[in-house]
């Protein structure tokens, strides 16, 4: 009897002993299934690129031609032939004014000698344009030399710059820059003038642009001229997306992969930034080294990765 007891002890023994075998063998499994979770990532190498820094400057556009159309003779407008936006030739007829002394007397025929003066003036324009301001109307009094209406050379366009006097140096006759307008159209510009002189308050000086395509513009237009202050042509870049940082964007790393399944933290110092590209002025980097491109947000110092091999995941650049 004793000796049935006993072996049903050790079967029972035996059995406890094999399930928590089991038991933490399978606790094991889970706990190695946890630790090899890896992150899925796009990997890439840095490239040497040009990378140029800008600076962007505000200018405005004006009209350097103008022809102010004047009154000739003191008198009331007979007739307004042109209004706001009409195109002008040389020579068109543009206001008909009926002189103070011929509407005094009511008389339309004023005969001076054996020549007829009509009482009527005719203003005409001397150069080409469009009428961009009217400054009377029909039935108006105006005096001798008083401003009708503005008109200016559509082809005088020109974009008028100031430019704060340490980058002054950076620009060149030679050179044809950016201009971009309001709505994200970009046209290129060339330096005509360069004025001599500083404005005193804010120490900047003028440059004349003009575009290197007609383009019809208002005048006033605020623009920004993109001029470049600083030029790498070799520079070695990684993607913008690769680059992480802190809070108060005062630390910047990259995750550099050891190999196909682990990537650690690198601190950088960072350079220009254009184009989607960030320069990587420290630690020195070699071109066959591999980054994380896309996913490492939110990677510890040390993580464990998975490299996405698909060529339709892989980022391009």
């Amino acid at each position: 009897m004793n000796f049935t007891k006993t072996k049903i002890i050790q079967c029972s023994f035996v059995a406890v002993s094999v399930s928590l075998i089991i038991s933490c063998s399978k606790g094991n499994e889970k706990e190695s299934a946890v630790n090899v979770k890896r992150i899925e990532v796009t990997a890439g190498s840095p490239i040497k690129k040009k990378m140029v820094e800008y600076a962007d400057l505000n200018g405005n556009t004006v009209y350097l031609k103008q022809e102010i159309i004047r009154a000739t003779f003191q008198g009331f407008i007979e007739k307004t032939i042109k209004n706001i936006g009409d195109n002008v030739k040389h020579g068109d007829l543009l206001f008909v004014i009926r002189t103070k002394e011929s509407d005094a007397a009511n008389n339309s025929q004023i005969n001076s000698g054996n020549q007829q003066f009509s009482g009527l003036v005719k203003i005409t324009a001397r150069t080409d344009g469009i009428i961009t301001e009217l400054n009377h109307q029909t039935g108006d009094f105006v005096s001798d030399g008083e401003q009708l209406a503005l008109l200016v050379d559509p082809q005088s366009l020109r974009v008028m710059l100031e430019v704060p006097f340490q980058y002054t140096s950076s620009l060149s006759e030679n050179n044809t820059y950016s201009v971009q307008l309001p709505d994200g159209k970009i046209l290129g510009a060339k330096i005509v003038k360069r004025m001599p002189s500083i404005d005193p308050a804010n120490q900047t000086q003028k440059f004349i642009l003009e575009l290197t395509s007609h383009t019809d513009l208002p005048a006033n237009l605020n623009v920004i001229v993109k001029i470049p202050v600083k030029n790498f042509n070799k520079a070695i870049v990684l993607p913008k997306s690769s680059v992480m940082t802190n809070e108060t964007q005062t630390e910047f790393w990259v995750m550099k992969i050891v190999n196909d399944t682990l990537s650690v933290k690198l601190d950088i110092q960072k350079g220009l930034e254009a184009d989607g590209f960030v320069q990587i002025k420290e630690p020195i980097i070699d071109l066959k080294d591999r980054f994380v491109i896309e996913g490492a947000f939110g990677l510890s110092d040390t993580a464990n990765i998975s490299i996405q091999t698909n060529p339709t995941n892989q980022k391009k650049y």
